[in-house]
């Protein structure tokens, strides 16, 4: 018997997958029971990995006493309450990004971790991806000197996710759509922040609906950042793209001793005038692939999942806690506001709490 026992929120979708996978492949914990709205789906997943409960209803896993850590895999928009549910409930909560879509629910589960003293993990899973891990430490450890510049891009085609017939049509539902800047500029932001030690203090940023028609909201947004270590920044979150080019990649970070660009980190040559690759991140990620593969997506889900029982095992501290979570999502809702307000917007940082 696993020491830990785990349930899944919306075990049936992607990020579901991973996470059952995930915990399953540490050894450390059982995946017991999943829920998922979609009882078809939910069941079939039970089948095909091995998880032996499907709860008809959020309150029935919750309720489960074999039940210690709930994964929430929900839409967007579901996250907070979930969240909330869970660790009122008792139970720690590793929580897919974003953590929430709006400033209100970020400081609700500030407060509830606060009150309840349960771990929260906000699963950022490409903070788990070997290269990006010793890029941040390259900049925290003063290799590039100091940041004067960050950009970071999420730009995707997500239209097979899309739609009616999409893989996740709640991501174009009406109803409740996902924002691309919250869902998809997370993940570079949260790159930036976690490398640098720093916070985003004021947003000014642009948008339109151009290319993605499936996506009843804007689909572009280009942000520009002043953060609190004097550097400036630039996040592009985008779903509608028909072609790659290449970019940067989720962080670049530009320094006064040198430069993280796509995986690399440059130096200017005194001598030559050149510039010049000193080291590539990018062969750590081909040396220490994910142990968690044939996923629908493959991430680093084992090392997150591994991760976070450390953290209720008390050896090791949330790598994002949920203040990061929150403070992630307080600029990135500033930015929602500047798109529609044309006008530049002062993030609130303060949730009362720095979450130790």
């Amino acid at each position: 018997m696993a020491d830990w026992g785990v349930g899944v929120l919306g075990g049936g979708g992607d990020a579901g997958e991973g996470h059952i996978r995930g915990y399953q492949a540490t050894g450390r914990a059982e995946v017991v029971a999943l829920w998922d709205v979609d009882e078809a789906k939910g069941r079939k997943r039970c089948e095909d990995a091995g998880v032996p409960v499907f709860c008809g209803g959020l309150d029935e896993l919750l309720a489960r006493e074999d039940i210690r850590i709930v994964s929430v895999c929900t839409p967007d928009h579901l996250h907070a309450d979930h969240a909330e549910a869970a660790l009122r409930a008792g139970k720690h909560v590793l929580c897919e990004k974003p953590m929430c879509t709006t400033r209100e629910d970020a400081a609700r589960l500030v407060r509830a971790v606060r009150e309840t003293g349960k771990v929260m993990l906000v699963g950022h899973n490409y903070h788990f991806r070997p290269d990006y891990m010793a890029m941040a430490e390259a900049c925290r450890s003063g290799e590039i000197g100091r940041v004067w510049l960050a950009e970071g891009d999420y730009i995707s085609n997500l239209q097979y996710l899309y739609g009616p017939r999409g893989r996740t049509p709640w991501r174009s539902d009406p109803a409740a759509p996902q924002d691309i800047l919250l869902g998809g500029g997370c993940h570079p932001l949260g790159l930036m922040r976690w490398a640098m030690g720093s916070e985003v203090v004021e947003v000014h940023a642009y948008s339109n609906h151009l290319s993605e028609p499936l996506l009843p909201i804007d689909d572009a947004y280009v942000m520009t950042m002043r953060w609190d270590n004097g550097a400036v920044g630039k996040l592009i979150a985008a779903s509608g793209c028909r072609a790659y080019v290449p970019l940067g990649g989720h962080l670049v970070l530009w320094g006064t001793e040198g430069t993280l660009w796509g995986g690399r980190l440059y130096r200017h040559d005194e001598a030559s005038h050149r510039t010049e690759l000193v080291r590539d991140y990018g062969v750590l990620s081909r040396e220490r692939p994910p142990r968690v593969t044939g996923t629908s997506q493959v991430h680093y889900w084992a090392e997150q999942c591994d991760h976070m029982l450390d953290c209720v095992e008390g050896k090791a501290t949330p790598q994002a806690t949920v203040v990061d979570g929150a403070r992630v999502m307080a600029a990135l809702v500033a930015g929602v506001e500047s798109a529609l307000t044309g006008r530049p917007v002062v993030v609130d940082n303060d949730f009362g709490w720095d979450g130790r």
